[in-house]
């Protein structure tokens, strides 16, 4: 099956959110990245669009946000256990 193309599952487009209470929460709107578009849409937010010519899978960009992600929790594990050894050196 073809995925749906929309800028909801797109890789230049970015999801515009609204916090509320301690919750971040999608509202529908963004706006596209995509250096190919006319600036006056492209700068504007605007609701989802379907089957946009400029349209690019998301699909590699979000694997490589979750490996990023992944690297950076690593890297903030080790942080936190060297903190721990040298506060319990101080002990």
């Amino acid at each position: 099956m073809e995925q749906e193309k929309t800028c909801g599952n797109c890789k230049f487009y970015i999801e515009h959110y609204v916090k509320y209470k301690a919750i971040f929460q999608k509202i529908g709107e963004g706006h596209c990245i995509n250096d190919e578009l006319n600036p006056p849409r492209k700068r504007n937010k605007y609701r989802l669009y379907e089957n946009c010519d400029k349209w690019e899978s998301n699909g590699e960009l979000k694997n490589q946000r979750k490996e990023n992600v992944k690297t950076v929790l690593e890297d903030m594990r080790d942080s936190l256990n060297q903190i721990a050894q040298i506060l319990s050196d101080d002990l």
